[in-house]
């Protein structure tokens, strides 16, 4: 129950970031990154998004480890 509520506390805290990230940078506070990614295919774009889910799941499981039961 602790790493589902350290999870879900993670999760509101880095979708705050990133609202507050894009209102700043439509304000012009913040840098924005002038990238086009119109050329990037779909797929391409679906396997990093997959690939950055994993990476923080890695990181996530690493720094709080599962406790298996014993019964």
């Amino acid at each position: 129950m602790k790493l589902l509520v350290s999870g879900a506390i993670i999760g509101i805290l880095l979708i705050a970031f990133v609202f507050v990230w894009i209102y700043l940078a439509s304000q012009g506070r913040v840098p924005v990154i002038q990238a086009p990614l119109e050329w990037v295919s779909p797929p391409v774009r679906l396997a990093a998004l997959v690939f950055l889910v994993a990476v923080i799941a890695a990181i996530y499981f690493a720094m709080f480890p599962i406790k298996k039961r014993h019964s």
